[in-house]
Parts: C-alpha cells; structure tokens; sequence
C-alpha cells in the first residue's frame, strides 16, 4: 500500500510537465498562482463517484481519468470558452497504488494537454471508493448562453448523440468492445465547438441526454424548439447505431433522444447559417414553449442525479 507522500510525489510528477508562463507558481505551494487576464474567466466544476458515474468492472483507471476532464472542458468549451487550468481533488481508496494514481493522473493529464490545459494543483484524501472532483478555470470573450436562442435560429449538433448510451448498453450485458469505447472514454470534438462558437446565438454540451439539454433552451430562451427525425437520421453514423439498437433490441431513439453522457455540443444559429465541419442540423426555433420531435411534446428522460 503507497504512502500518501508516495501518491502525492508521483502525481506532482506527471502534472508538472506541462509549462506556460501564465503559471507563475504551480504545483508544490499552498495555492497556484497564474497572471491575471484581460478577458473573463469561465469557470465549472464536476463531480464524479465509482459506482454512479463510473466502475472500474469495464473501465481503466486511464479512461475514467480521461472521461472525467473530457466532461469538465466541454462546460467551458460550450460556453464559447477555452480551458486553461484545472484542479484535480480525489478521495482514493486506501489500497490504491503509485501505479494506479500515475494511471488515473496521466488520463487526466494527457485530455487536459490535447487542449492546453494544465492541471495546476488540486487535493488527495481517502474514501472507501473513488471521488472524482475537477474544477476547470478558462478565458472567454462573449459568454454564450442558454437563454441566446431566437426565433428563426436553426438548431445543430456537432455529431449525433446515443453512442455513450449505445456503449454502456453493451457493456451491462457483458461485452467489451470497440461498441462501448464512446461510453468509457467519449470523443470530444472540442475544436468544433470552438468552430460554432463564432455564429452561435446559444450553446451548450450534450451531457443529460439532447431533449434534456433542448428543454434547458427552450425554457431559458422562451422558445418553441421543433426538432425532426429525418434531419437526425443524416447526421453521420446514424445507421450504424440503428444497426447497434436493433442488434440489442433496443429503441433506437431513447438513445439518440435520451442517453447522455456523449458531450456533443448543441447550438442555436441563424437560420441558414454555413456550419462548421462536422454540424448538422436538426431543428428549428419558433415562437411557443417546450420542446417537439416530428410534431409531439418529448418529456425529458435524461440522467437526473436525484
């Protein structure tokens, strides 16, 4: 069993590679201390615990740790953000080892780097079972917000949703494949959000499922959202998750419109707007309130925590 000196040395190690002269203290000090900015700071924080947002049955300590950032950068990148700076605290168990934190660190680090991020402190207690807790610090000219949707705007999503719930699917029924890697690790298309960010009137990240995230617009922007399923059936990869769903017997659609967990960014643009690379629209807003697919009022059935 590693020493909490032990734990705490190997993770000073491998988050202290990454140097930028914004950092003027980092790891090792009572707090991190980084120069002020001249534009504002977005700011998200993000909880995770083994056995509710995570298990290790199917998961590397790699891909949890990789996981866990992904779903802290995206709030910032949805924002109209870019992430510079995060604080990593976790409660590990007591027979977690040197090898084990340099695993769940290198996750956190390498997701954190593929964006300029860096991990400049954070804190290391003890649990019976992991706790996950990530703060991510970043620059953000014009705040983009839920409640910018207006009528007219189209509604786009930067690749179709389903595939984290498609893979956690697979893996409750014991299969652990190339099907369930979206649920373990999900792709991020970080760039692209940064893309539509420039045109969007409002956005955020597909993380409770797309008509839980559709219905926090509708209600924060006082709009009608009236999305269509034959605009969802072209966004790429859809027929191979319609294969998936029926391969399991599955709807298709309690996927596609409730599973969470993928981190695909949703937004609102003008109508007609050129999309970015990777969008595709699915919707309209119009005037009215809640949220219609092919016509009928969707109740949300995303994640909730309670």
């Amino acid at each position: 069993m590693a020493s909490e000196a032990e734990l705490l040395a190997a993770l000073s190690t491998i988050f202290s590679r990454a140097k930028d002269e914004s950092i003027l203290v980092g790891i090792g000090d009572d707090a991190a201390v980084v120069k002020a900015h001249l534009t504002p700071i977005a700011l998200a924080t993000d909880m995770a615990v083994e056995g509710t947002h995570f298990s290790r049955n199917w998961s590397s300590l790699y891909e949890i740790g990789a996981k866990i950032t992904s779903a802290n950068l995206a709030d910032i990148f949805a924002m109209g953000g870019r992430p510079e700076y995060l604080l990593v605290a976790a409660a590990l168990p007591k027979n977690f080892s040197v090898e084990d934190i340099e695993e769940l660190a290198l996750g956190i680090a390498d997701e954190a780097a593929s964006i300029g991020a860096i991990v400049v402190g954070g804190d290391l207690t003890f649990a019976d079972r992991i706790v996950i807790s990530i703060s991510v610090f970043g620059s953000v000219g014009k705040p983009l917000l839920r409640s910018g949707a207006r009528v007219g705007d189209d509604i786009v999503i930067s690749k179709l949703p389903g595939e984290s719930a498609a893979g956690l699917e697979f893996l409750k029924r014991g299969v652990l494949d190339t099907n369930s890697s979206e649920h373990r690790n999900p792709t991020v298309e970080y760039e692209q959000a940064q893309a539509i960010s420039a045109i969007a009137h409002s956005m955020c990240d597909i993380s409770d499922g797309l008509v839980s995230e559709l219905n926090h617009i509708s209600e924060a922007s006082s709009v009608q959202i009236v999305i269509e399923k034959s605009l969802l059936k072209c966004a790429p990869g859809f027929n191979h998750l319609e294969q998936l769903a029926d391969e399991l017997g599955i709807d298709l659609w309690s996927w596609v419109l409730h599973g969470g967990e993928d981190h695909v960014f949703l937004a609102s643009v003008a109508g007609g707007s050129l999309l970015p690379s990777g969008f595709t629209k699915i919707g309209t807003v119009v005037a009215g309130s809640r949220v219609l697919v092919d016509g009928f009022i969707v109740e949300h059935q995303g994640f909730t925590h309670f």
